[in-house]
């Protein structure tokens, strides 16, 4: 795929975000996409090797502004399949004209209030949300931050993607252990903590002080002089190290030589440097909060990182016991192996291939119709059970009442956009549908699949003219029966039994909704390791007991205006009634859900 990728900030390449960006970039290259990537100068040295649109980098104020309102501008979207802001915590844009993926590390200001100035403050709190939301998806790097963007900038959870960190495991190399304490973090006050950390060793039982090292490299960053100014104050401070900003290349000797690893920050959207030491095997103790608490629960010594007594408690635990520690280090293990860039890259392009949106708690495809086919591909090489739904407006209305309806279209293995109200619904809550996919346009282009096809639903007779008409046509598919939906000429158990001898890849069902999905979904178990998609009035439009709206009315998102010419008495009610107040109630979720 042609994926355009945000890289900036950089940060020189000396922060956790810069690492992400660094990594990612690498794993998606090694996967085979053509990337194009926005760089500031401290990047371009890194990233030469790719296509770049470059920005000159003169400070944060002009890249926030300009990155808002005139990149966007300078961009070719059509260049590109979709594109990923790889920290859309730091830079946005003020418009997405094709997909999006905004990736948001952590929203940790809310959590460190004096972090930044008032300005930046301003624009994280305020402008940012605005922007973040417009992207057609967004990805949190942890659970942690998920929670925190639905809290605090009002974001759909149904909008949110949880694709963790990946980490690079530090090489293993044999050198002598030391008694020493590592914390990998930039010197940042007080985000990162290094204060309480200085103050828990001092409560440290005396023989420990005396015996252990607390080594702790990174740059210097804001605040940076508090944390220095302590250290050379404190009656320890013999025993702490400031080595400065160390490249990845020499950290596998510092886990290599540490004793433990500690991790005391007030908060982080991720960790990076708790997991590269979990893989070196050094026992881990770390903050309870955020996104160092959700990874180091049952695998780390968690404490509370405001207490100095509660950090020192937990180091004292870890050095004091060398069968806890052996527990932590191969819990450890375990939990870092579940971790991989390869794993983020791939989850970052799935967003993009499962193009979504969430209408009344309904999720459906919002992509072309060849993506659509491409999914059904997939799930018809598996050789497994899967249902396949075609969602409307009408279909919407339905769910938006009953639960049960709604349960098993979220069950399905895809659900795809049909019609105008489905489009319409989808951009009044901020997507795109990029085509309308429906199981009429669908059916001539899976005759051309070599597929096997079998058809039920509607009276017999029409079942038995689809069946004769779907013959007729010419492609690779082989239609192999019909049945009609009233159980007319065989019973549901002889349908089964039929089904299961013929093995049909493909069940094009047609019942009309929601009895269609709810016989799928009750019968889905029995079936032979088959695709089942509800189809609704298809086979009415296949025998040509229906005709089909003209062209021109369908290219223009009319055909329910034929329809509703075709079918008066049955439709006036689904599309006089139910499409404004489908558009009512789109209007009413989208107030509710951003309470």
């Amino acid at each position: 795929m042609k994926i355009l990728l945000s890289a900036i900030p950089f940060d020189n390449g000396k922060s956790g975000i810069s690492v992400y960006i660094r990594e990612v970039v690498k794993a998606l290259e090694q996967a085979g996409h053509d990337l194009t990537l926005i760089v500031e100068d401290d990047g371009a040295e890194a990233f030469g090797r790719f296509e770049l649109i470059r920005i000159k980098k003169r400070g944060a104020l002009f890249s926030m502004l300009y990155s808002l309102f005139i990149l966007p501008w300078r961009i070719n979207w059509k260049k590109f399949d979709f594109c990923i802001m790889l920290a859309a915590n730091r830079r946005v844009f003020c418009r997405y004209p094709i997909y999006t993926v905004a990736v948001v590390h952590d929203l940790s200001q809310y959590h460190v209030p004096v972090k930044y100035d008032a300005f930046r403050m301003f624009y994280i709190k305020h402008i940012l949300p605005h922007y973040v939301r417009k992207a057609q998806a967004i990805c949190a790097i942890s659970q942690s931050t998920c929670d925190d963007l639905v809290r605090y900038w009002k974001i759909p959870a149904e909008k949110i993607s949880v694709v963790y960190n990946g980490f690079t495991a530090p090489a293993e190399v044999e050198t002598e252990k030391k008694k020493q304490i590592l914390y990998i973090s930039r010197i940042e006050h007080p985000g990162k903590n290094h204060l309480n950390l200085l103050k828990a060793f001092e409560l440290l039982p005396e023989k420990i002080r005396q015996e252990y090292t607390l080594v702790m490299p990174g740059a210097k960053w804001n605040g940076a002089e508090t944390v220095f100014e302590y250290a050379e104050k404190s009656p320890c401070s013999a025993q702490f190290q400031f080595t400065g900003f160390v490249d990845f290349g020499k950290l596998p000797e510092l886990y290599a030589r540490s004793s433990m690893y500690i991790f005391p920050s007030h908060f982080e959207g991720f960790g990076l440097s708790l997991l590269e030491a979990m893989s070196a095997g050094i026992p881990c103790a770390c903050s309870n909060n955020s996104s160092l608490g959700e990874l180091g629960r049952g695998v780390a010594e968690l404490f509370d990182p405001s207490s100095p007594e509660s950090i020192a408690k937990a180091m004292e635990k870890i050095l004091a016991n060398p069968e806890y520690q052996k527990k932590l280090s191969a819990a450890g293990r375990e939990k870092a192996a579940q971790f991989s860039w390869e794993k983020t890259a791939n989850g970052l392009t799935d967003i993009y291939s499962r193009k979504s949106v969430c209408v009344f708690g309904v999720r459906y495809f919002t992509g072309t119709m060849q993506e659509a086919l491409a999914q059904l591909d997939v799930l018809v090489a598996g050789k497994q059970n899967h249902h396949v739904a075609f969602i409307n407006a009408h279909c919407l209305n339905i769910a938006y009442k009953d639960r049960a309806y709604k349960q098993v279209l979220n069950d399905c293995s895809a659900v795809f956009a049909d019609g105008i109200g489905a489009k319409i619904g989808a951009k009044i809550l901020g997507y795109k549908v990029e085509e309308n996919v429906n199981g009429t346009d669908m059916f001539p282009l899976l005759a051309q699949k070599p597929y096997r096809i079998y058809l039920f639903g509607g009276s017999p007779e029409v079942a038995a003219a689809a069946l004769e008409k779907a013959r007729a046509i010419k492609g690779k598919a082989e239609f192999i029966g019909s049945s009609d939906g009233f159980f007319k000429g065989k019973s549901e158990a002889a349908l089964l039994a039929e089904l299961n001898e013929l093995k049909p890849d493909l069940l094009l069902v047609a019942m009309g909704v929601p009895k269609q999905e709810m016989w799928i979904s009750r019968n889905l178990s029995k079936l032979p390791g088959c695709t089942a998609i509800g189809v609704g009035g298809l086979l009415d439009f296949v025998s040509e007991r229906i005709p089909r709206a003209p062209l021109w009315m369908r290219k223009a998102n009319l055909e329910w205006c034929f329809r509703l010419y075709c079918e008066p008495a049955r439709l006036f009610k689904r599309y006089i009634i139910g499409n404004p107040l489908f558009i009512l109630r789109v209007f009413a979720y989208k107030i509710w859900r951003n309470q």
